[in-house]
């Protein structure tokens, strides 16, 4: 096995010489942006030496677009509509940067106008256009937030509009952003709630949703509830149980956990919105292989204060419509 450094170094000087080979009108940019958009991300900090012409390229090819796009709206007659997909592949390829390389990214958003330019993208007549904007955004939100921060009070009501099912990809991914940000923001997320809850609620709801979907509306749910609990926990009973049965079946993981947390505390907040749908909570509880011990110490909490709530006779009463292997798992890991 060669070692990964050799790897880099036998296959980057061709990618880069054909990188600087080519016009950026050149549609053989594409598969060459997309190659580079899975190299940055497996390279991570690998790719650094190779980061910045590459980050420039891709912002220029951004401006580029939209440039002629304006031109092109304004002026049908004299202008050609440019091929937006050079935007897109992009806006992927500064995604890949902005996962690969994390915190070392910032730098080059500092000098940039990619914040500007994220703007215009975000509110692109094109839904693949949408779709790859709110992907940035959502990396760009765990890779540098200080520069995404400013941006949030003009963003929000644009991830708001986009929270729309019938465009599955952009409402996905303005979902996972919108996680993202709640996760960044914490307590401040307040005044931002009302626009985005209404929306996620109703398509937490909605019959025949995609399960990928699903699963990042009730993480987002989740993660503004954590963050907000006040705000959320009202609507609790509204979508705690297509919330229960869409995560039940997710594995253990960093999203998983904090949404977790987020139905925990508002179940705090507002008891009496699981009370119904008790038996989906439990179930979406044991579907945890192990939880942090904090976490499973709240799941304790909150079992066993339902318990003695109705009291010993009704407990048992309830827990005999558990299936037998819930009963076994709730009874071994939290003594209920």
């Amino acid at each position: 096995m060669l070692p990964l450094q050799e790897y880099i170094q036998k296959l980057m000087p061709p990618l880069i010489q054909k990188w600087n080979e080519l016009k950026d009108e050149d549609k053989d940019l594409f598969p060459l942006l997309e190659c580079l958009s899975s190299v940055a991300t497996a390279l991570q900090s690998g790719f650094l030496p190779y980061c910045e012409p590459v980050y420039q390229r891709c912002v220029t090819l951004v401006q580029k677009t939209l440039a002629q796009a304006m031109m092109y709206t304004q002026h049908p007659e004299q202008y050609e509509a440019p091929d937006k997909d050079f935007m897109i592949v992009a806006l992927d390829l500064l995604s890949g940067l902005a996962e690969g390389l994390g915190g070392h990214v910032e730098q080059l958003v500092a000098r940039s106008n990619i914040m500007t330019l994220l703007f215009q993208c975000m509110q692109d007549s094109m839904p693949e256009v949408r779709q790859s904007s709110f992907a940035l955004l959502g990396d760009l939100t765990k890779a540098c937030f200080i520069h995404v921060k400013p941006c949030i009070a003009e963003f929000m009501p644009i991830l708001g509009t986009n929270l729309n099912p019938e465009f599955i990809s952009v409402c996905n991914n303005a979902t996972w952003a919108i996680g993202e940000i709640c996760m960044q923001m914490g307590a401040e997320m307040q005044p931002y709630v009302q626009m985005v809850l209404n929306n996620l609620v109703e398509i937490i709801n909605r019959p025949n949703t995609p399960k990928t979907l699903l699963e990042n509306t009730a993480i987002t749910i989740g993660r503004l509830g954590y963050v907000c609990p006040q705000e959320v926990a009202p609507m609790l009973q509204q979508f705690i149980r297509p919330w229960c049965t869409s995560l039940r079946n997710i594995r253990d993981n960093e999203e998983k956990d904090s949404a977790f947390r987020g139905i925990c505390m508002m179940i705090g907040v507002n008891p009496g919105g699981v009370v119904q749908d008790f038996i989906f909570f439990c179930d979406a509880v044991a579907s945890w292989v192990s939880p942090k011990d904090d976490l499973r110490d709240m799941f304790y909490k909150i079992l066993h204060g339902f318990k003695d709530q109705v009291g010993e006779d009704n407990w048992q009463q309830f827990s005999e419509q558990f299936p037998p292997l819930l009963k076994e798992r709730l009874a071994a890991f939290y003594g209920v």
